[in-house]
């Protein structure tokens, strides 16, 4: 039977009028989800145009940070280093306002521009300059010079503690955490040239921290193991002591944080008894 053999049939037509919208808006509806899916995700220019912008904040924010640095320590003195530390900041202005327009050539430039005369600046003061911000001389003396007047006026003046002795003893290893952080922090700091001298007072002061809060730590944990084991007559392993001490040292955050939970969890536990016996009296 061909096409115009149905012409005339009524019933023919209108069952191919009810299929012809089911076949007409099937693909639109399946279609639409897949146009909105391809709206909301980033094309690759777009990943690479914020690459290239994160890339350029980040250089930057160094040559910021690092002019902070050398300004710090009195590198832009006399007569060139004014106008150049005057070249510098025209620079970052430029730069930042570079980076606002998202015109990542120019930011570049001035970065460069800017680099170039921090260079030149310290180059005024080179043995000055990078001994302390390279090198770490001030702060590795300052160390040396606290460790040594707290390792004599504590565990040799006052503990009388031999060599031997000091090794088992929590506030040496805390003193020993204490020196571990100082110099991991220098070298931190130098590998970034940001060394500055508002932190020497850290360096100075890190050995005698160290040595208060390993003890403070060491009589926290003690104290804890007493309430726990009221009946025990032991202490607890000088090992887990001393590793608790001397990351006490390294971490003081931690450390104070610590030492404060503990302590108000000890008092808690003198401040619940005798609400706790009360209460069991009047059950009886």
């Amino acid at each position: 039977m061909d096409a115009g053999d149905n012409a005339g049939d009524p019933t023919t037509q209108a069952e191919v009028g009810k299929a012809r919208p089911e076949h007409t808006f099937a693909p639109t509806a399946a279609k639409e989800p897949a146009a909105v899916g391809k709206i909301t995700q980033p094309t690759r220019g777009d990943e690479v145009e914020e690459s290239l912008r994160k890339l350029a904040e980040h250089n930057l924010s160094s040559v910021a940070s690092e002019f902070l640095t050398a300004d710090e320590w009195g590198v832009f003195t006399g007569e060139n280093g004014k106008k150049l530390k005057l070249q510098l900041l025209a620079n970052l202005r430029e730069a930042k306002k570079a980076l606002a327009q998202k015109d990542m050539n120019g930011c570049d430039q001035n970065v460069i521009e800017a680099r170039t005369a921090l260079n030149e600046a310290q180059s005024s003061r080179w043995l000055w300059f990078l001994a302390n911000t390279r090198f770490g001389f001030l702060p590795l003396l300052f160390t040396l010079i606290s460790g040594v007047a707290a390792y004599c006026f504590v565990f040799v003046g006052f503990l009388k503690l031999s060599v031997a002795e000091c090794i088992h003893h929590p506030a040496f290893l805390g003193f020993s955490g204490a020196l571990l952080k100082s110099l991991y922090w220098l070298q931190f700091q130098t590998n970034k040239g940001l060394l500055r001298p508002r932190w020497f007072a850290y360096f100075m002061v890190a050995p005698f921290v160290g040595v208060l809060l390993g003890g403070m730590t060491a009589l926290l944990v003690k104290a804890t193991f007493k309430l726990l084991e009221s009946s025990a007559t032991s202490e607890p392993d000088w090992k887990v002591v001393g590793l608790l001490a001397a990351f006490a040292g390294f971490n003081w955050e931690w450390a104070l944080e610590k030492i404060r939970y503990g302590a108000e969890s000890v008092a808690s536990r003198f401040t619940e008894k005798p609400g706790r016996s009360s209460d069991k009296n009047q059950g009886r």
